[in-house]
């Protein structure tokens, strides 16, 4: 018996009036739309057993019944099976499909002489001994209960079909010739262990039964869990093997290695030609063998992030065993699998059974194809790119899983982000993950996401940790990121230890979710690896915290003078640099830091403060600056009216803090702050300190205490409210330079004989004062009196009293006093440059007893090239007569 299938008509003829038909002709038309029908069935609907058909036996008494449930099937040649039963006193060959099931309780030898099908023979032989469910009536019926084993053998439900040679003509007329063609069905008993043999031979079912085996083999897998605690991770090198000893006690990598390689084996008829699965078919052990190799006595390997790779792959794989186990599409069925048969199952049911296998014009067959290709090939460009040494920029990235709003799982730093990981990455067409290496303009945080719910953090490893920790702040406050920031460093290994014990639910996820908590861990300063919580940290206030505390406000000269910093700021909209690159942040470099002996920085400190800001806020953009990366520490601010860095502190509390100036020079001077005085390699470099002798303990809740009572708010020279104050004050500065009044002018003095006479023979008696000493030293005049906001004694004398508010001068003096809160001439800032390095406790004890004349700083001794604070800034030598001495000018002057 061949299939229908086996050859098919391409054609039929279309036929005209009054035409003779002959049998050929109409036997091609009905052949053709029988083809027709029968490819629209297993191209279009697919094959197997579409539903019902289930398999049961019932025992009544001794009486043994097999009973078969209604139900559809359609054969590998196109054939719709469904049960059918004799309808009583009708045509012979009509039947009925209304029933419900069909119930045998007798069986007899079946021999296949008719059809001859090709699965039950060779050589012309019928091989395969066949058993036949029947009705009782029939010749040679037996009662299934005297069936010898038949609970190992398994029912198929068999299409006999064949043709039967036409009758000789009747009496009246030959109604009967033609070939019949017959479709019986017969359901035949089969031994379990032949008709393993078949289905063996049967590809469609061997490819999908194989496939089910392996899959329902398959368990998820996850990484062993890695709890954090202060008794197991006391150094950087314990930590690292926590996450060592997880992924090699887990055996996640072998039972992966296992699993991957028993679906590429199974799979293949799904991935063939990709040459991207081929390869990790081929290098698949070598890839994982080259991330997960643990020297015995290896030194810090970032472990935290080979994990972090285990974690990712471990949950493709467990969305592929997902897809897998629900798939059952097939395209292009083989015609020869089941052309005239359908295994119904053993008399359990269960297995040797026949699923339905869609085609892909009615199932998801596509869809998963592609979903289980593209996690196959995530796992490939995974485990390609892989890699923990090209990120190096800070950054957040956001992440969460809604591909309706287009948002899916971001692309963490730790893969470089090749083409073939993105195509892969997600499975949701048509949507492109956020990678951590985005490109310039298309930062992922400008653009508001409510489905967000995590953030990859990336470019911190091996970071300088103060520097990281800044950065991470300003993203997160520029941003209005939902998470809190903790930092320890193991050089201070105790504060880590006590947060641990307070919060053990701290896990390595490469970054933080929302409203969760970062912590970002260092050793020297070196930032090696991070953990989160899945909740904010929020500081708990004691319930008896006092309101109030008793403060004490130092206030010293800044390191960097305002003249400086106002032209850096301005330098932004000047002409651009001829030399060097033009500077766009001011960089301020914090050496050491520390109250009541408690260190606040585990090393080096940068920060980065732009010049737009201080071109518009000035010092109070740098203060502001130091509060926020300081939040437990001293209030830093800045007093207009004095012109003074100003550092808040409580009352008796003692603190050293170092500050240089890098913006220009990596070889800036460094200047350091205590409650004593300001001093410069640790040489006093401000006169009249303040001090505070008693010591005592830091206290950070203080300290926050201060901050939220005393941190000055969107804070400038202003106070908010003197718009166009300035621009007026810096016109009146060069209209009364060009007045041509000799008692205002000139106003950016160069020469100490163009000094008012007031303030020229005031440092010149300062100078001969200590001329008459007889010990080395070098004078400067700086300050108000070299960048043209200087007020004379003669000035007042004249104008003081003046209401002319249209004279220049008066209008000067008022702005003045409106702005700085000044009222008397302008006092000198002499510079006083040692000689000698022995001289200085004589020159101190002199310049104390003139401070109340000029404000006097003590600088030097210059030694072989070392650059003085004197070096950068404007200034006017002074000597002993009203000579021409020369000013110098600030590098920074335009």
């Amino acid at each position: 018996m061949a299939s229908k299938l086996s050859s098919i008509l391409t054609h039929y003829r279309q036929y005209q009036a009054d035409q003779v038909l002959t049998h050929t002709q109409l036997n091609e038309s009905i052949a053709f739309f029988e083809d027709q029908d029968r490819l629209t069935r297993i191209g279009l609907i697919g094959v197997g057993i579409v539903n019902g058909l289930a398999v049961s036996m019932r025992q009544e008494g001794v009486q043994r019944f097999i009973e078969i449930s209604q139900g559809y099937g359609i054969t590998t040649d196109g054939d719709l099976i469904t049960l059918r039963t004799d309808i009583p006193d009708a045509n012979r060959k009509e039947k009925s499909i209304e029933i419900d099931q069909l119930s045998f309780s007798h069986y007899r030898p079946f021999e296949d002489d008719k059809a001859r099908y090709p699965l039950f023979h060779q050589n012309g032989i019928q091989t395969v001994p066949l058993l036949q469910l029947c009705r009782p009536t029939e010749e040679g019926a037996l009662p299934l209960q005297q069936l010898v084993n038949g609970g190992d053998m398994v029912l198929m439900l068999y299409l006999e079909s064949y043709s039967r040679d036409a009758d000789l003509c009747g009496d009246i007329n030959c109604d009967t010739q033609g070939v019949e063609q017959i479709a019986a069905h017969h359901f035949l008993l089969i031994d379990r262990d032949v008709a393993d043999d078949l289905l063996n031979a049967d590809p469609i079912y061997r490819r999908f039964e194989q496939l089910r085996l392996a899959v329902s083999a398959l368990t998820p897998l996850y990484p062993l869990n890695v709890v954090i605690t202060a008794a197991n991770a006391q150094s950087p090198v314990q930590l690292d093997r926590l996450y060592r000893d997880a992924i090699i006690q887990g055996n996640s990598i072998a039972e992966f290695t296992d699993a991957v390689s028993t679906i590429l084996n199974n799979t293949q008829f799904l991935w063939e030609g990709d040459s991207d699965i081929q390869r990790l078919s081929q290098q698949l052990a070598a890839r994982l063998s080259q991330h997960f190799s643990f020297p015995a006595n290896a030194p810090f390997q970032y472990n935290q992030y080979r994990y972090r790779l285990l974690s990712d792959l471990l949950e493709v794989y467990r969305r592929l065993i997902s897809e897998l186990a629900s798939f059952a599409g097939l395209e292009n069925p083989s015609i020869r699998a089941f052309p005239k048969h359908l295994f119904l199952g053993d008399l359990a049911g269960t297995n040797f059974r026949h699923g339905f296998y869609p085609s892909p014009a009615i199932s998801d067959f596509r869809e998963k194809k592609h979903r289980i290709n593209s996690y196959l090939r995530k796992i490939c460009f995974m485990l390609d790119t892989f890699s923990l040494t090209h990120a190096n920029e800070v950054r957040l990235v956001p992440s969460g899983e809604h591909p309706a709003s287009g948002l899916v799982p971001s692309i963490p730093f730790y893969y470089q982000s090749t083409i073939g990981l993105r195509e892969n990455w997600s499975t949701t067409p048509g949507v492109d993950a956020i990678r951590y290496s985005y490109n310039l303009g298309e930062n992922p945080l400008l653009i508001e996401n409510e489905h967000a719910d995590f953030y990859f953090l990336g470019g911190h490893l091996r970071g300088n940790a103060e520097n990281v920790f800044q950065a991470i702040t300003n993203i997160q406050l520029q941003f209005g990121l939902d998470f809190t920031i903790y930092r320890f460093d193991y050089d201070q290994f105790g504060e880590f230890a006590r947060f641990l014990r307070s919060h053990g639910s701290c896990r390595h996820r490469a970054g933080v979710p929302k409203s969760g908590t970062l912590i970002l861990l260092s050793r020297g300063n070196e930032v090696i690896g991070d953990l989160a919580l899945s909740y904010r940290v929020v500081e708990q206030q004691a319930v008896n915290a006092i309101s109030h505390i008793k403060v004490a406000e130092s206030r010293y000269p800044w390191i960097s003078t305002l003249s400086y910093l106002n032209n850096l700021a301005r330098s932004l909209r000047g002409t651009p640099r001829r030399v060097g690159v033009m500077p766009r942040f001011y960089r301020l470099i914090v050496r050491e830091y520390s109250i009541n002996g408690v260190s606040q920085i585990a090393g080096i400190t940068e920060l980065l403060v732009p010049l737009e800001e201080i071109l518009v806020r000035r010092m109070h953009a740098i203060t502001d600056a130091l509060n926020r990366r300081f939040p437990a520490g001293l209030v830093f601010d800045f007093n207009e009216q004095l012109k003074r860095f100003s550092i808040v502190r409580a009352f008796d509390d003692q603190f050293r803090i170092t500050f240089a100036d890098t913006t220009l020079s990596l070889n800036a001077p460094a200047f350091t702050y205590t409650e004593e005085g300001m001093f410069r390699s640790d040489r006093q470099f401000r006169i009249n300190a303040i001090r505070n002798e008693e010591r005592r303990r830091y206290r950070e809740s203080t300290y926050r205490q201060l901050q939220s009572e005393f941190a000055p708010e969107n804070k400038d020279d202003d106070f908010g409210k003197y718009q166009g104050k300035w621009a007026e004050w810096y016109r009146l500065i060069d209209q009364l330079g060009r007045s041509g009044n000799a008692l205002v002018t000139p106003r950016l003095i160069s020469r100490q004989n163009q000094l008012p006479a007031s303030v020229r023979t005031l440092v010149t008696g300062v100078f001969n004062r200590l001329n008459a000493t007889g010990r080395p030293f070098q004078l400067f005049l700086t300050g108000d009196w070299l960048d043209g906001s200087w007020v004379s004694t003669e000035m007042i004398t004249r104008y003081g009293s003046s209401r002319n508010t249209n004279d220049p001068i008066v209008r000067f003096l008022r702005i003045r006093e409106t702005l700085h809160h000044k009222t008397q001439a302008t006092k000198a800032s002499l510079f006083l440059v040692l000689g000698r390095e022995a001289d200085r406790e004589f020159f101190e004890n002199l310049a104390s007893t003139l401070t109340e004349t000029v404000d006097m700083y003590i600088d030097g001794p210059r030694v072989g090239r070392r650059v003085l604070l004197i070096d950068t800034i404007a200034r006017i030598q002074i000597t002993g007569s009203t000579g021409t001495a020369t000013a110098i000018a600030n590098p920074l002057r335009r």
